[in-house]
């Protein structure tokens, strides 16, 4: 039998093609500043629906832009795909934000070239691609780029804005063989008003709150930032990992983090909005209880023994990792925190 394929979306993905096929190797871009040759398209995690290259920077005048970088990352939209011209729109908006252009936080922004293509910083490679170590340097890395992305949340915060998709794939990287590893949060094409997004947020990051169909807020994007480091340590942990149908994703997400924060009670369908989600929340509740797969997950601090890491990350962990959003520590909070502290002093002895 052959694959149904949505006419809109083979559409979207013939319209990239053709522009792509325009992007080959050695074509030329004309930005504000500099120019931007293309040099080869970049594999990301097959998640991003934008088509990414890597260009070399041909200064024009470097009397006017002393100090040229020598690479970029040229993001492409296809002008028919109104998912993925929309994302490139927003992520345009946020880096116009004030102070988010600045912030060594972010990836930069060099410059929009057109209605549906930008150019950026290029860094080395994505936390999805590095592999968990417990090692002194691989702590020293999480450190850096836990301070990133909460830094982030806060000038985020500041404008009344959240970041719905923190993943791996999405903290970038550069120098992580040397000591001094640079992170910076890239792909700002979800960052939305507080409130405005549901059912946003990659399963293994999605907070509880908004599984149970709250929009995404300020703490929402904190348990992100925690979960994603936790699911990076730990593969599989919480998301959809090894979920037996994509019609209980959800649910099964769900029941993922009932197993590791116990105390943490799943609604009944009563409880929540719209029959989709009582479904779902009523087959979470079974399937912590009976599925061999979930029943495995033990409580948060026996769970994390399984994996070697020092105490002070898993108590940084358990700390920002409350189910409650309003028992969650803000992310000014956790760069505040004793926790924090603790486990920074740990890398730095």
């Amino acid at each position: 039998m052959s694959p149904v394929i949505s006419p809109n979306l083979s559409a979207a993905r013939n319209s990239l093609a053709r522009k792509m096929s325009s992007l080959t190797s050695g074509h030329v871009l004309r930005g504000a500043c500099w120019n931007y040759r293309v040099l080869e398209p970049v594999k990301g995690d097959n998640t991003h629906i934008s088509a990414v290259f890597k260009a070399q920077i041909v200064a024009r005048d470097s009397r006017v832009v002393p100090e040229v970088p020598e690479w970029a990352l040229i993001k492409v939209a296809s002008p028919s795909d109104q998912n993925a011209t929309k994302n490139l729109q927003r992520e345009v908006l946020t880096y116009r934000l004030p102070d988010v252009a600045t912030a060594k936080c972010f990836r930069k922004m060099y410059d929009v070239i057109d209605d549906s293509t930008i150019a950026l910083e290029w860094l080395d490679t994505t936390l999805a691609e590095v592999e968990y170590h417990p090692d002194i340097r691989t702590y020293s890395l999480i450190g850096t780029f836990l301070r990133a992305a909460f830094t982030s949340c806060v000038v985020l915060e500041n404008h009344r804005h959240v970041n719905t998709d923190y993943k791996p794939a999405n903290i970038l990287l550069s120098g992580i063989r040397t000591d001094r590893a640079i992170a910076k949060v890239g792909d700002l094409g979800l960052v939305v008003p507080v409130g405005e997004l549901f059912n946003a947020q990659p399963y293994a990051m999605r907070a509880p709150e908004v599984f149970i169909g709250n929009a995404c807020t300020e703490p929402s994007q904190v348990w992100a930032v925690a979960a994603m480091l936790l699911c990076w340590i730990k593969p599989g942990v919480l998301g959809v990992w090894d979920s037996p149908h994509p019609l209980i994703n959800e649910a099964w997400s769900m029941a993922k983090i009932q197993r590791l924060f116990p105390h943490w009670e799943i609604p009944p369908p009563e409880m929540v909005n719209g029959d989709i989600l009582k479904v779902a929340v009523n087959s979470a509740r079974s399937l912590c209880k009976e599925m061999p797969e979930l029943l495995a997950i033990l409580p948060f601090d026996e769970e994390t023994q399984k994996v070697e890491m020092p105490q002070q990350l898993r108590d940084l962990l358990r700390f920002i990792l409350v189910p409650d959003p309003k028992a969650r520590p803000s992310a000014s909070s956790v760069l505040a925190s004793r926790e924090f502290r603790r486990f920074e002093n740990y890398v730095d002895v």
